[in-house]
């Protein structure tokens, strides 16, 4: 499974033309300020992820030298829309590319080997919840083959290593849940929550499921209160040093305020209320969408047909979730605390909203990993569920996710657009 999911990466990190991921200039450029002054960026129009946290970029910051990059392939912004020359292209690819941008490319598959991790520790945290291998398989490949996963992969973005500190997050707490607390296994799992969210600060969210998972445990209030107020200062230690920084520079010490300047000047700063329309029907139908899969800059999108597929496995998932932990088939306190995680991450997508049209499906990458565990387990507790369904199920998902890249993706990109 893991061979095929680096395999799928690595075919998508070169079928998609350089900077075709969402935001994956403004991370380059990020990357490559500090590869050249060794040093933190300070919030420019030209380096708009300058307020985000540093983690991911410290790590590929070796790989971000000078390099040529493809020029744009849009003119003008208006309100923050751009006119596209070639759709769905961003940006103007040649039949040469291939052979090109190896810095960036080095970059993308970085991104790649880091989220390989990410499959590896939610195939880790299924065969924890249930103490089967089978769950761990059935949980990594929904991870390893989900559309949107695969594409998000391979970008150069913080997501990918946000995502996978996430999942190693998961695992830690689902030990805690299932063999009860350990010093240890707590410290790592502070240290790995942390370390998410100095990747991206939408996984601050993920510090509630770890000391829901403390504090729930059987024992004196004592010992929970000690272990809980522990592990949050070991969170805090590690994170204050970027807050701080934040304060002092911003007067923000999430740098929100920064984020909603830089919105405002390329024109993406538009309120909407929780009871208008926006929130009705834009909202909800643009994120499930873009959660199962709406490439580059969400310029391609899959046929209809396809996400009502998903849409409806989704939902069947859900259900039978729903169903085990009612019929006690799936541990109650496990799904509560994994799903504080998913409401939370959901509200933070939403609080967003308010101020910005970000109804994408990616920002819920801080409560993927619990998703697909919730769901696996849902699905393994059906009676008529066997190791032939999981099989299936992944080599189903494998096989579309191929299909896709084959005949939506590079068609889309390939041959590039010949200027005259």
């Amino acid at each position: 499974m893991l061979v095929a999911a680096a395999a799928l990466m690595v075919a998508w990190s070169f079928a998609l033309p350089v900077f075709e991921g969402p935001d994956e200039p403004a991370h380059w450029r990020y990357a490559n300020y500090l590869n050249q002054n060794h040093a933190l960026p300070l919030d420019t129009p030209s380096l708009p992820e300058a307020a985000s946290p540093p983690l991911y970029y410290l790590l590929i910051a070796p790989l971000a030298v000078d390099t040529n990059l493809p020029p744009i392939g849009y003119v003008g912004e208006e309100e923050g829309r751009r006119y596209f020359l070639f759709p769905p292209r961003m940006y103007q690819n040649t039949s040469g590319d291939l052979g090109r941008y190896w810095p960036f490319r080095s970059a993308r598959l970085a991104s790649a080997l880091i989220s390989i991790f990410t499959i590896w520790f939610c195939t880790l945290a299924g065969r924890e919840a249930s103490g089967s291998m089978g769950t761990g398989m059935l949980v990594g490949g929904l991870v390893a083959f989900w559309p949107m996963f695969t594409f998000r992969s391979m970008n150069v973005s913080n997501d990918a290593l946000m995502t996978m500190l996430s999942a190693l997050a998961l695992y830690l707490i689902v030990r805690l849940i299932k063999r009860g607390f350990a010093w240890e296994i707590g410290i790592f799992a502070a240290l790995a929550v942390a370390g998410a969210f100095l990747s991206k600060i939408s996984a601050v969210v993920l510090s509630v499921p770890l000391l829901l998972a403390v504090i729930s445990e059987k024992a004196p209030w004592r010992a929970k209160l000690l272990r809980a107020g522990a592990l949050g200062a070991i969170m805090l230690v590690i994170v204050a040093p970027w807050l701080i920084r934040n304060q002092l520079l911003y007067g923000d010490p999430l740098a929100r305020t920064v984020i909603l300047k830089v919105a405002t000047e390329v024109g993406l700063l538009h309120k909407h209320s929780l009871s208008s329309a926006y929130f009705r029907q834009i909202f909800p139908l643009l994120l499930i969408k873009s959660f199962i899969g709406y490439f580059g800059w969400l310029t391609l999108p899959l046929p209809l047909s396809v996400y009502l597929v998903y849409s409806l496995a989704l939902v069947s998932a859900g259900v039978c979730w729903i169903g085990g932990v009612w019929q006690r088939r799936i541990n109650f306190r496990l799904s509560a605390i994994l799903s504080s995680a998913i409401v939370l991450n959901l509200m933070v997508i939403v609080y967003l909203n308010f101020t910005q049209a970000q109804p994408q499906g990616r920002l819920l990458l801080p409560a993927f990993p619990a998703m697909a565990l919730l769901f696996g387990l849902g699905l393994e507790s059906r009676r008529s569920w066997s190791e032939y369904c999981t099989r299936l199920t992944l080599v189903g998902l494998a096989v579309t996710n191929v299909i896709m890249l084959v005949f939506l993706v590079i068609p889309a990109y390939w041959p590039p657009v010949i200027i005259m």
